[in-house]
């Protein structure tokens, strides 16, 4: 929902509709995917190489240690899947396309607003350490918000214009406002508090002298994501706004409202506007009525595990009910919904390289496998949707990107030898060996690779084995490096008595990386990201056949692209992994797990992607020399030196080190056509358009 340029016109120097509060000891209803979206965005964090997932776990971790500071008791709510109405959908495809754009020019070195991809993940996994109260909607979620701090009577926290209309009693706390990190203590009392801004509906109105509620009408004129009234938004409302206005438009328009008792009258004169009074009085009447709050679920869901039977009623039904407590707890992505209630999926658009195809093409048979799940071989409950006439073949439309175009595919639902016979109804009851089974054949994982990996390792290995093996183009071995350094690092930040300090050096050059990134870098990290973020929805779905990993110690963005950035330079990883140290273990631990799942043989073949961009340059390398980077692999899987073989082994790579140091720093970029998707998977459609 949402009115354009409401915020920005409460918030203006002209008026004075926020009022200081001293914020502490109290309940707050907080809007949490406005939450997360604006500590990410407002906290300098690093977007374009694909996001600092602990920088970011810090900064959510500091933001509720400091509510919790005041006696502060919050309540996060965040939105589940499209409206069912699907009344939303043409400015769901407007914002789609919009962020297809921002994340092509952050990927050239503009300053855009792109969240990375694993950040609601995250968001998540700190609120259950914290054992903060979480409740993931069913669909959108303003209108449970607004209804819950009304049933409660607390203020809501959020930055969507939408709670200026609702009529709330303790108002609305905007985050633009709230200044949460800096607590601050009363000299009197000796209480900690947080400094904020207060808007309460009421007192809006009452410098207006209007009724309030007219607010509905007044949104729903100037038309919200649900409303859309041109004819009468486009009117001449400026005419009655008061001199040196901010949004003459905006102020116009309330003026004239303030002369209506009551929304009946006001809607009778707006009818006297336009021509087609029909479609308007009913686009009016359902806007007003979205704004009106009864006592909504999430009382009775905070408060107990049971699920409210009216939530699952009507379309929704297509929900089995034990998928309901798991998606409410946010422990089970939305992402379902959206493929059960309305076929179709939008993927999230990522820094990465725009001329070859999206980064989630990686991904696709894991998604495939999962819609399969979902639509394949289950009951018939109302509301489901039918298969295609003719045919038992079931498909998902899915909201992609071709080049910075919003497109749409229709991907086929399929089954695998691990998933027939499985139904989603009881998906949950299936032995763990079943559901195990499922997970590890859609990633390519024998039996035999599972029992070599530890259980904490499992899932993040998996994916980079399944991207190392599907990737196009195929990842080079200063990516999987870098992505295993970016690993360590996250190990080693999460342990408060490890040896932090092994890897200083780089993060040193890390702080003093510039705005720019390597494309080829970030499509190669965007296909990893995208692979595990599908995992993991797989994995949930199946009822964690796997164990979970903490995600904001799996990538750090900015320092596996600058690790990439110095291998390529020749630096070595002896430089950046101190002998003998935790880091080096470490890191000998996961090399020796992904050799195990693709083979030494696989990794020698990978390109070394030390190579230079210029291709007409003759290259200083000969043939059978091998690079630095190699030298040390091999060390690595030598567990058995003798001090004679080190000292051959020094040389050797001093001798390749000085050889790598020549050579020019730029890599070549390897362009590949795009092919079609049913080439790599028979049994899916293919069938692309673009929206203009």
């Amino acid at each position: 929902m949402g009115v354009q340029g409401l915020k920005t016109y409460i918030e203006s120097s002209s008026r004075n509709d926020l009022k200081s509060w001293a914020f502490r000891d109290n309940q707050l209803i907080i809007d949490g995917c406005n939450l997360f979206h604006s500590l990410c965005f407002d906290s300098n964090l690093d977007q374009m190489h694909g996001g600092d997932y602990d920088t970011f776990e810090k900064v959510v971790r500091q933001f509720f240690e400091n509510l919790s500071a005041c006696d502060v008791h919050p309540y996060v709510v965040i939105d589940g899947g499209d409206d069912h109405t699907d009344k939303k959908w043409d400015t769901l495809v407007t914002r789609k396309q919009k962020k297809i754009k921002d994340a092509y020019d952050l990927s050239v070195g503009k300053r855009r607003h792109v969240l990375p991809l694993l950040s609601e993940k995250v968001f998540k996994q700190v609120l259950k350490k914290l054992k903060v109260p979480l409740v993931q909607t069913l669909e959108e979620a303003d209108w449970e918000i607004a209804a819950l701090a009304e049933e409660w009577n607390c203020p809501v926290l959020s930055n969507d214009s939408d709670f200026y209309i609702f009529n709330l009693r303790a108002g609305l706390l905007p985050i633009t406002h709230f200044h949460w990190r800096r607590v601050r203590v009363n000299r009197k009392t000796n209480q900690k508090f947080i400094s904020s801004k207060h808007f309460i509906a009421r007192k809006f109105c009452k410098s207006f002298n209007m009724n309030v509620s007219l607010l509905p009408v007044f949104a729903s004129i100037l038309g919200n994501d649900y409303v859309k009234l041109p004819n009468i938004k486009n009117r001449d409302w400026e005419r009655y706004s008061n001199p040196g206005a901010e949004n003459p438009q905006i102020d116009g328009l309330l003026n004239w409202l303030s002369q209506f008792p009551g929304p009946d009258e006001a809607i009778s004169a707006l009818l006297k506007l336009t021509r087609n009074k029909t479609k308007a009085q009913e686009e009016l009447s359902h806007g007003i009525q979205d704004y009106k709050l009864v006592p909504g679920s999430l009382a009775q869901i905070f408060s107990s595990t049971k699920v409210p039977r009216k939530i699952s009623t009507g379309p929704l039904q297509v929900l089995p009910r034990w998928t309901l407590r798991p998606i409410l707890d946010g422990k089970m992505c939305s992402f379902i919904i959206n493929v059960l209630l309305h076929n179709r999926a939008s993927l999230n658009a990522q820094v990465e390289d725009f001329q070859l195809p999206s980064a989630n093409e990686t991904s696709l048979h894991i998604r495939q496998v999962f819609y399969g799940l979902l639509l394949l071989g289950e009951q018939q409950t109302p509301g489901k949707r039918e298969s295609v006439t003719g045919t038992s073949k079931r498909y998902v439309v899915e909201y992609s990107r071709q080049q910075i175009k919003l497109s749409s595919e229709n991907v086929e639902a399929i089954q695998t030898k691990a998933t027939k016979g499985l139904r989603l109804e009881t998906l949950y009851q299936e032995p763990h060996a079943v559901r195990l089974q499922v997970i590890l054949d859609t990633l390519g994982v024998s039996c035999e690779m599972l029992k070599g990996t530890p259980d904490a390792l499992q899932l993040q290995m998996f994916v980079t084995r399944y991207w190392l093996v599907n990737a196009e183009p195929q990842p080079c071995r200063v990516h999987l490096w870098g992505l295993l350094l970016g690993m360590v690092y996250g190990k080693l930040s999460s342990s408060p008595n490890a040896q932090k300090d092994m890897l200083s050096r780089l993060r040193v050059k890390v702080s003093r990386k510039g705005g720019s990134v390597d494309v080829d870098v970030a499509h190669a990290y965007s296909q990893w990201q995208s692979c595990l973020k599908c995992s993991l929805n797989l994995n949930c779905l199946l009822s964690f056949p796997l164990t979970e990993p903490d995600c904001a110690c799996l990538y750090r963005g900015s320092l596996v692209h600058q690790a990439v950035a110095e291998l390529r330079r020749g630096i070595s990883l002896e430089a950046l992994l101190v002998k003998g140290s935790s880091a080096e273990r470490i890191f000998k631990q996961l090399k020796d797990i992904i050799v195990s799942l693709v083979g030494d043989d696989f990794i020698k073949k990978m390109r070394s992607g030390l190579e230079h961009r210029d291709a007409g340059k003759t290259k200083r390398a000969s043939k059978g020399q091998k690079d630095e980077l190699d030298v040390y692999f091999e060390h690595l899987m030598n567990e058995s030196t003798d001090s004679e073989d080190e000292e051959l082994l020094d040389g050797r790579k001093s001798k390749a080190k000085n050889h790598l140091m020549e050579m020019p720093v730029c890599p070549i970029r390897a362009r590949h056509k795009a092919k079609a998707r049913n080439a790599r998977h028979p049994g899916k459609k293919y069938e692309r358009r673009c929206f203009e």
